[in-house]
């Protein structure tokens, strides 16, 4: 059954990724009539799945951590958690390959982790120790005065508040250096800074606190895996905004936000048909919205040249294959590293050249889960953090080249044979995600999180030109990973809320009902 809304307003969301469909489902649960528009097929973004030939494949995002963010979203909705995701906890949270042939395990288990940082160098577990000592306080900070804060005006950054914050978050050196001061060992420094890649950015250019992100998976809320792969979260999604009588409108392109005597109105979608609405959320890539959906005359500072000058995350190439074999030697999650962890770094963010010798991930989610490939058959989702397409790399000329490289490169780190065994195969490109998910430049991970681009600096969740339109997703403020862009979808259902004179009602936690449309 379909939850009544009270008819405070009309809110259409032009996206369904995960901002979008957390602040939609937030605003549907406290009465207002949400209709979220998609221009594929399916919802999601790129939290959306491959289905074919019996595999359910992850387009996008595929760690799943800061797990009690999902349960507080579940919470606030008065629903539980369980009635709509099976959380699987990982461990250890992923296998990552150095070429020297170690392999390290991380363990959510503290003596199993230290006895592994030992074994790498037992100088350094005093110096793991006294990192975990001052990262928890850096990551309460961040969470209570920045990720979970909006700033839409001067004041709400600019205080002794935040001031005060900054310092304690030590944001002037970046994330490399950061944990230097407390690792020795190379290959532990790696360990815990290659998460900057999650943001698509460099460990040696992101900002200091984003060294909490080992933190979260190591020592705090660890990593865990959605059963039916991470397009499962989405699933939760619609199926909420259906119980609380939201609607979803798959193949529904918007092509531009209507703007009459300065607010936002509805919009029109590409076949012409015109919807209205009290209130406009765009989850598009913000660079998007700004250059294709919001009329010139109504984008402020965000002109062709200042999108231009700001920095976007890398690209990246993706394989998405499913195979008629298992290879069990693989866990959930792999990276497998370079010879020179700061040359293949400088090669991809600075002289953006496509790496020869790339550092790749990938992702098996049916070590922990059946249910997304057929008997006996495996999915191996491969990640290359490549250039973006301001590079200039024309991709129709490199794709298969870099495919075969890929390959081969898997094959020597273990993946047996895989080229033999491959049955299903889509190759995505940083073309892909500009044409698919419009994103600026073809970035995998939207606009950068640079010093300059975060907290007040990021583009703001709601417009400052136009009344009645906001914003949500990865390019916005807070920034970029499925939680912290949920939390993004909370801060803009409460900015709704606030601009019309209204609080969050919470509501009585009660079972999951069944959605009907």
């Amino acid at each position: 059954m379909k939850h009544t809304a009270k008819n405070l307003g009309k809110v259409i969301v032009v996206g369904s990724g995960a901002g979008g469909m957390s602040a939609a489902v937030r605003l549907a649960n406290q009465g207002w009539d949400v209709t979220v528009l998609e221009k594929e097929a399916t919802p999601g973004g790129r939290l959306s799945a491959i289905q074919a030939e019996g595999y359910s494949i992850d387009v996008g995002p595929t760690i799943m951590m800061m797990n009690d963010v999902f349960h507080q979203y579940f919470k606030d909705l008065g629903r539980n958690i369980e009635d709509y995701l099976d959380l699987v906890r990982v461990n250890p949270c992923y296998h990552l390959h150095f070429t020297d042939g170690t392999c390290m395990k991380p363990s959510i288990d503290l003596k199993e982790l230290l006895d592994e940082i030992r074994s790498f160098n037992p100088d350094d577990v005093d110096g793991y120790l006294r990192y975990l000592a001052q990262i928890h306080r850096r990551y309460q900070v961040a969470r209570e005065k920045f990720i979970e804060k909006s700033f839409t005006k001067p004041s709400d950054f600019f205080n002794i508040d935040t001031l005060i914050g900054m310092m304690q978050l030590r944001t002037l050196n970046n994330m490399y250096d950061d944990i230097a001061r407390f690792i020795k060992d190379e290959r532990l420094r790696i360990s815990l800074t290659f998460q900057a890649i999650y943001l698509g950015v460099s460990p040696f250019d992101a900002p200091s606190i984003y060294t909490l992100i080992g933190y979260v998976e190591h020592g705090l809320s660890g990593v865990w895996y959605p059963k039916g792969g991470m397009n499962a979260i989405t699933q939760a999604l619609v199926k909420l905004l259906g119980e609380f009588g939201g609607s979803l409108r798959v193949n529904a392109e918007v092509e531009q936000i209507l703007i009459e005597q300065g607010r936002a109105v509805g919009v029109r979608l590409a076949n012409g048909e015109v919807l209205k609405a009290d209130v406009v959320i765009s989850n598009a890539d913000f660079p998007y919205t700004m250059e294709n959906l919001v009329p010139a005359s109504h984008r402020g500072k965000y002109t062709p040249q200042k999108l231009n000058s700001m920095e976007v995350t890398c690209g990246a190439f993706m394989l998405y294959l499913g195979v008629n074999r298992r290879y069990d030697n693989l866990h959930l999650h792999n990276i497998y590293f370079t010879p020179d962890y700061k040359y293949s770094m400088d090669e991809l963010f600075t002289r953006q050249q496509l790496p020869q010798d790339p550092a790749m991930y990938v992702y098996r989610p049916t070590k922990y889960d059946d249910s997304v490939a057929p008997p006996g058959k495996d999915i191996i989702y491969v990640l290359v953090p490549v250039p973006n397409l301001s590079s200039g790399i024309d991709w129709k000329k490199e794709t298969h080249r870099y495919r075969e490289l890929v390959i081969k490169k898997l094959e020597r780190q273990g993946v047996t044979d895989l080229s033999k065994h491959i049955e299903f195969e889509r190759i995505y490109t940083p073309e892909t995600f500009q044409n698919r998910f419009n994103t600026y430049q073809g970035a995998a991970f939207g606009l950068a999180p640079s010093l300059f681009q975060s907290g007040y600096f990021r583009p703001h969740i709601k417009s400052k030109e136009v009344p009645n339109l906001y914003f949500s997703g990865a390019s916005v403020h807070p920034g970029g990973g499925v939680p912290v862009v949920l939390v993004c979808g909370k801060l803009v259902s409460e900015q709704v809320l606030a601009d019309h004179n209204l609080s969050w009602q919470p509501k009585m936690m009660t079972a999951g009902l069944s959605a009907s449309y």
